[in-house]
């Protein structure tokens, strides 16, 4: 069995933090029609697996963190005197696998190419070597700032095409991508 971390964050519609919500965690499937919702899962305080208690309160900063066992899916219901008789219900939540998930590499650096205020077409790179010609599963493009997907720039394969050329001189402009293949 394998343990791994979940942060919980809740706040007000202005973003304050909720102290004091009553966090539970069920297995699936689950009854959320009343509290507490059934059936409660272990909750570890820690990846040995120490078991801890079921609800998890927030904090002050309106944060709770639980252990809950990799590869499970949980339903997750927020308590809280603001809600009244309205829960936040979150179904099928897992913990663990982070990062771009089971067979997604991740790439960054500056796309290779000429910047000279004419060429809008550059290769994507990990740290200077082009990567496979696959689309990215996800990709964040920057020319000084980010730009938005389909606005700021297109993908085609391993081919970043950005809509305004970057231009070169002093300052010239700074590219960059990242994301996963």
């Amino acid at each position: 069995m394998t343990i791994a971390r979940r942060d919980d964050y809740l706040t007000d519609a202005q973003g304050r933090a909720l102290a004091g919500a009553q966090v539970y965690y069920c297995t699936q499937p689950a009854s959320t029609g009343s509290i507490p919702p059934s059936p409660l899962a272990t909750v570890y305080t820690d990846t040995t697996g120490d078991v801890g208690v079921n609800p998890v309160i927030t904090d002050g900063f309106g944060h709770a963190v639980a252990y809950l066992t990799e590869g499970v899916l949980y339903t997750i219901e927020f308590v809280h005197p603001l809600f009244g008789s309205n829960p936040v219900v979150l179904a099928d939540q897992t913990v663990g696998g982070g990062g771009g998930g089971t067979g997604y590499t991740p790439f960054s650096g500056t796309p290779s190419g000429t910047i000279n205020g004419v060429n809008r077409v550059f290769t994507l790179t990990n740290g200077g070597t082009p990567i496979p010609n696959v689309t990215p599963a996800q990709i964040f493009a920057w020319c000084n700032f980010p730009l938005i997907l389909g606005l700021g720039f297109t993908v085609s394969g391993n081919q970043l095409t950005f809509a305004n050329a970057p231009q070169s001189g002093s300052p010239g402009d700074a590219i960059y991508a990242s994301g996963l293949y």
